[in-house]
């Protein structure tokens, strides 16, 4: 229960969090990698995350889970989501919004949570722009905030 009380982007590389893939392998009797993959495309890029669905997998068998295993896949999570969703600000959403002159000045990202803060004032179309892009590019489960700091 501990893995499922951490919502979070399990697979960076085709943006599924961790909510779908639980509700696939509770729905669908899902038992192994290979069916995660097939049903919700979890697993189907690079591989990173991989060990966290074996943890999503083994949690809901009711088998023990490895702490300090559980504690990697975590750190490995956080790194790599905030990595994309950085990469993603910084390729896809910097430019636009300084050509208006509003500038980025702070991300924190805690699970599925993530805002961005911004030095001047966005309107409600570019809030709504950052929002869009931060969720075709990184995971449409996102819950993203706009706040502007001054």
């Amino acid at each position: 229960m501990a893995s499922e009380l951490r919502r979070r982007v399990i697979c960076r590389c085709l943006g599924v969090a961790s909510p779908r893939i639980f509700d696939a392998v509770r729905s669908e009797g899902l038992t192994s990698l290979a069916e995660v993959t097939k049903s919700v495309r979890a697993g189907g890029g690079c591989g990173i995350c991989h060990p966290e669905i074996e943890e999503i997998l083994a949690e809901v068998r009711g088998d023990a889970i490895d702490a300090s295993l559980s504690l990697e896949n975590q750190l490995v999570c956080q790194q790599e989501t905030q990595a994309r969703i950085e990469g993603t600000l910084a390729s896809r959403i910097a430019p636009r919004r300084a050509a208006k002159g509003a500038r980025i000045v702070g991300v924190t990202v805690d699970g599925l949570r993530v805002i961005v803060a911004f030095a001047d004032s966005v309107d409600t179309e570019d809030a709504h722009a950052v929002v869009q892009l931060l969720r075709d590019y990184v995971c449409e489960d996102l819950e993203v905030e706009i706040r502007v700091e001054s």
